[in-house]
């Protein structure tokens, strides 16, 4: 069979834009794959299907368990997932937790197999999409065709989607751009300004991810990862007028499109309206429901003081990801905290030691179940237990304790009648908090308030933070504008506060790579930039953010 020339060396002995542009044949006989049918006889079928092409290395399973097992040992560059996968999850649900968890190469195809009516529904719901549906039944020859369009796009973004496998997230716009240039494909053109989007967002390039959205919206002004994607920097922009005006569009088109509900939660919080951004999480979950989604609206609910949702949201959790490859220690150690708070202390204990046969007591677990497991008994009146317990969870703290355990410890000691532990703890889980600031804020301030310490709460939350929190706000507002020198003051005096805080280090770190980038070479700019990266590595080496940050600056200075 004779080959079709490769996209980029037709492009180049033509000098022009194609309309067209195929990559080379197709060889199946090279590529793997992953069947997950949770029915043998679909798992079969689509098996030989697959064959028949000459794709000789297929590997069947029956749900996503036994699929993240086989995604540990092999890279595939295709994945196909049917949308039932079983009762408790779907091939949604398994996709999402991929994308979110990063756990599938930027090159595997991902194709959900699905009957009409659910794709339907899913198409336009999921913000994370596959890069194809097939509709059941799907013959032979049209498979094939569907993906050999889907290995010629991926063929050509190649260079691309390695650099975004190896984080090298400058390279990625750079190839991005290169290879845009080649062809007028729409649906290429589209992934590749997705893609580049995608990298611009890694390194912190606001102005530069509008362009590139808008380049999209241009193209087609009805899809909605890109309205959300232009939502989403008017937001960063502190633009809070368009970006809700645009969610609400978004919904009004696609009201099953759970990324502009989310959207609009955020949004709601930071105008302090923490029940109507509840409301809207609850919506979303209720549309696409999966454990990350009931888990965030637990939290949500649980800060409000709404124990009862919040308790039948995380049990939910738990049951959606049980005893499957994506349960989450956190589930537990969440609904056995909302137990004690009902009161329920038999309940809760019963949770925590559920919890003990399937996770091993150690580090930031240990410390936060021990934690909550002397409140519970110090509400029951065992105060000679609680003690052993509190005293057990101190034990297991280090210097890289998270924030979560030292408040639940915090929490725990004023319970015991410990205020001096108390405070201790709760002050330092909000200073080591980072870019979670905020919503430890808020865990930190419940717990004062369960433990009656309304008149502490400015002591332990401020310490110089509050302060920090609104400067870093402010100086991104401004950076996010290309106002450079004002967002300098303010990272300045944020960092005059508290030298070693990672927020307001991370925002100067990405102020000035991005005012190397917009006002070009200034060697004082560069300095600064160098120095703040060289902190930030010492403070959290082999930080993903920081990484990228290097990748950014190396690219700009050539260094």
């Amino acid at each position: 069979m004779q080959e079709r020339p490769d996209a980029n060396a037709m492009a180049s002995m033509i000098g022009g834009k194609q309309d067209s542009v195929e990559s080379e044949y197709i060889r199946f006989d090279q590529l793997t794959a992953l069947v997950i049918d949770d029915m043998g006889a679909m798992r079969h079928a689509l098996r030989s299907q697959l064959q028949w092409m000459g794709m000789n290395s297929v590997k069947c399973v029956a749900d996503a368990d036994e699929a993240l097992e086989a995604l540990d040992i092999t890279r595939y560059d295709l994945i196909l997932c049917d949308y039932n996968l079983n009762k408790a999850s779907s091939g949604q649900h398994f996709l999402e937790h991929l994308r979110h968890e990063h756990l599938i190469s930027a090159k595997t195809i991902f194709v959900m197999v699905t009957a009409e009516a659910e794709y339907a529904f899913v198409a336009n719901a999921a913000e994370f999409a596959p890069d194809d549906y097939i509709l059941k039944p799907c013959p032979e020859k049209k498979l094939r065709a569907r993906l050999e369009r889907l290995f010629d796009r991926r063929n050509f973004l190649l260079t691309a989607l390695t650099a975004m496998d190896a984080k090298d997230y400058p390279l990625v716009v750079s190839e991005c751009e290169r290879l845009l240039a080649l062809t007028t494909n729409e649906r290429w053109l589209l992934a590749g300004l997705k893609l580049k989007a995608e990298a611009q967002h890694a390194m912190g390039d606001t102005p530069g991810m509008l362009k590139t959205y808008e380049q999209a919206l241009a193209l087609r002004d009805n899809v909605p990862w890109v309205k959300i994607g232009i939502a989403r920097v008017r937001l960063l922009m502190n633009e809070l007028v368009a970006a809700e005006e645009m969610a609400k569009q978004i919904i009004a088109d696609n009201p099953n499109y759970v990324a502009a509900y989310e959207l609009l939660a955020d949004i709601r919080r930071i105008q302090k309206d923490e029940d109507g951004a509840y409301q809207l999480m609850e919506q979303s979950a209720k549309i696409l429901p999966t454990a990350k989604r009931f888990r965030s609206t637990a939290e949500s609910a649980f800060l409000l003081g709404k124990l009862d949702e919040a308790k039948t949201l995380s049990q939910s959790a738990i049951k959606l990801s049980g005893g499957s490859m994506t349960e989450r220690p956190d589930d537990y150690l969440s609904l056995a905290q909302i137990q004690t708070d009902m009161g329920d202390h038999q309940a809760a204990i019963q949770t925590l030691e559920k919890s003990a046969r399937k996770f091993e007591e150690k580090g930031s677990f240990g410390i936060s179940k021990n934690a909550i497991l002397a409140q519970a008994y110090a509400d029951a009146g065992d105060t000679a237990k609680a003690k052993k317990l509190l005293e057990r969870s101190q034990r297991l703290l280090t210097p890289e304790s998270d924030s979560t355990a030292m408040n639940m410890l915090g929490k725990a000691a004023f319970k015991m009648g410990d205020p001096i532990l108390g405070m201790k703890m709760l002050t330092q889980a909000v200073q080591s908090s980072g870019e979670e600031r905020e919503r430890i804020a808020r865990h930190v301030t419940k717990s004062m308030i369960d433990t009656g310490q309304h008149d502490k709460i400015d002591e332990v939350i401020d310490a110089g933070q509050k302060r920090i929190l609104l400067l870093v706000e402010e100086a991104k507002k401004a950076m996010h504008v290309a106002q450079f020198d004002p967002a300098y003051e303010k990272v300045l005096e944020a960092l005059e506060i508290q030298p070693d805080n990672l927020e307001a280090l991370l925002a100067a770190a990405q102020l000035h790579l991005l005012w190397l980038k917009q006002e070009g070479m200034n060697d004082e700019v560069k300095e600064r930039a160098k120095g703040y990266l060289a902190t930030l590595d010492k403070l959290v080496p082999h930080n993903e953010k920081v990484m990228g940050f290097y990748r950014f600056y190396n690219q700009l200075t050539g260094e």
